[in-house]
């Protein structure tokens, strides 16, 4: 505690008049053990220096028998306005001695107190910074007050001290700055639980910028401005130099035909695996020309046209003709043409990563379909992180998330991009290194080996499993719901039998190794429901892992 001038320490004590001591001793702390006052004899306890703040001679016990109230001033002890009381320590030699109440007595001086004072307090914030305090207040404060100010300027410094600083005033401003407190409170909650991204702002004064001649960024051509290729409708800036707003606006101007077109053909290729112009991330002179122009121009004139509604350009690609055709088509027309680009068959390709995870929790039951939220970490096998992390880094070590992450939308996992996800890279998701305008599609004895044995899927397939289970009673009934449920049709009679023998093949195997069915009915962290036969659920999985490994899953038809 920091006293103020003329303050008094004090202490209440009790001298056993049969027992009495010798001396009794008040020590008080700052920087250090260096302010003592001693009553009794002087010599007995000889801590710190004679004759000086350290031990000052208070005179006589006091009277035995009695509380007696021991007073020293501050100052007396060295102890002045701009040192800070934090210890105090109660001090005998012998004796019996009892201790009560130890304080300070101070009278208050409102012309010192920063809490009450507006030039007490201006002058305690001379040369600080104010944070959250807005301009130009901020700089009047720190310049002090003996900086030279209006009238005005001190009027704004005063409204300040009263509104958030001093002591006494009205209840009804001691509420309001409650609530800005809590509403601060609530801001500051809100910057830290929101993510915060790099974003590009202009400078004040663009730099130069030139051709590099042979892109040696030392020999700088001829100096450039921004602009348009020749080729292109140009900006439309005259008087000025032109900015990224204009570039955003000639972007989507109807002179410029290029967003429109690019924007269709990605969602065509989305669509039909091949965009309408086979090279979707070159439009130009190396680029491929489109194999149908005019419905290409008409579809860029009508995602325009309708406003760029997005959800108006797919209703129509789905419901044309041309994607509602069967992809099954003749051993000829497939060699006439194996891609497609004729439209003469439906189209017939392996869904992306993310979207065979996403398909195979949502039959498990599993998929957490929440929007948002930090990035997830499901199954990976050990050591893809370690090899490749830095010392410090927190992407040193992988740690697993546990509970419903796990299960958590594909295009929310981690991404680490000097060591992706397995179940992303091995069907072909890009590394995101560099931007990706179409994804390649492989097709390796891996990827079949993950569909089968990854955890993640067999956990899946346990889930679908168990909810088959729940849900149908006879055999029948589960496979053709496995069947609906996963390829949108029932199976034939043919399917039906070939499962049939499949399930009684791993239901004899799993009630003949109980113990192999509980490995199995355990890999994952999804519970095994409770009251379920493990050889059962054991059997159906792997008649549902079996299901969820069939072309119609996991390609599109």
């Amino acid at each position: 505690k920091t006293l103020v001038a003329g303050s008094k320490l004090f202490a209440h004590v009790y001298l056993d008049p049969k027992n009495p001591p010798k001396a009794v001793m008040l020590q008080y702390h700052t920087s250090g053990w260096l302010h003592r006052a001693v009553w009794g004899d002087y010599n007995a306890i000889d801590w710190g220096k004679a004759n000086t703040t350290e031990r000052m001679n208070m005179g006589k016990l006091p009277e035995a028998g009695k509380w007696v109230k021991l007073e020293v001033d501050a100052a007396k002890l060295g102890i002045t306005a701009d040192k800070q009381v934090n210890g105090f320590a109660l001090t005998q030699f012998g004796g019996t001695v009892n201790w009560d109440r130890i304080g300070a007595e101070t009278s208050n001086d409102p012309s010192s107190d920063a809490a009450q004072s507006l030039m007490a307090w201006w002058k305690s914030q001379k040369g600080k910074d104010q944070p959250g305090v807005a301009a130009p207040v901020a700089g009047f404060v720190k310049d002090g007050p003996d900086a030279k100010r209006t009238e005005a300027e001190k009027e704004q410094v005063l409204r300040h001290y009263v509104a958030l600083v001093c002591a006494s005033v009205s209840p009804k401003l001691v509420e309001a700055r409650k609530r800005l407190a809590d509403e601060k409170s609530a801001r500051a909650k809100v910057d830290t639980d929101t993510p915060a991204t790099f974003i590009f702002t202009d400078l004040a004064k663009p730099r130069d910028s030139f051709v590099m001649m042979r892109g040696s960024y030392d020999k700088p051509g001829d100096k450039v401005e921004p602009n348009t290729p020749k080729s292109l409708p140009p900006l439309g800036v005259k008087d000025r130099r032109a900015n990224r707003l204009d570039l955003a606006k000639w972007l989507f101007s109807n002179e410029q035909p290029l967003t429109a077109r690019v924007t269709v053909n990605r969602f065509w290729q989305q669509i039909f695996g091949i965009g309408l112009v086979k090279s979707s991330g070159d439009f130009g002179v190396q680029g491929e020309i489109p194999s149908h122009p005019e419905l290409f121009d008409h579809l860029a004139y009508q995602f325009r046209a309708t406003g760029w509604n997005t959800r108006e350009l797919l209703r129509q690609m789905v419901l044309s003709g041309a994607f509602r055709q069967e992809s099954a088509a003749p051993a000829e027309l497939w060699s006439k043409d194996p891609e497609n680009r004729l439209l003469a068959r439906g189209p017939r390709f392996r869904l992306d990563a993310e979207q065979l995870r996403d398909n195979a929790l949502y039959l498990g039951g599993m998929l957490r379909e929440k929007k948002g939220g930090r990035g997830a970490l499901p199954y990976q096998p050990p050591n893809i992180w370690e090899p490749v992390g830095f010392t410090g880094s927190n992407t040193r070590n992988y740690t697993q998330d546990k509970g419903e992450n796990l299960y958590t939308r594909s295009i929310y996992v981690f991404l680490k991009r000097t060591a992706p996800a397995p179940f992303m890279s091995n069907f072909d998701a890009p590394n995101r290194e560099t931007a990706c305008t179409r994804r390649e599609r492989s097709n390796t004895p891996l990827q079949a080996l993950q569909l089968m044995n990854d955890v993640q899927h067999v956990e899946a397939a346990r889930g679908f499993a168990a909810s088959l289970i729940q849900n149908e009673k006879t055999d029948e009934g589960r496979i053709r719901l496995a069947y609906r449920q996963a390829l949108s049709r029932l199976p034939s009679s043919e399917e039906t039998r070939i499962v049939s023998i499949l399930l009684e093949k791993e239901l004899a195997k799993y009630r003949k190794d109980t113990v192999a069915a509980g490995k199995l009915v355990r890999v994952g962290e999804l519970p095994v429901p409770a009251g379920t036969a493990e050889p059962e659920l054991a059997a159906w999985t792997m008649v549902c892992n079996l299901v969820m490994n069939l072309d119609e899953m996991i390609n599109r038809n």
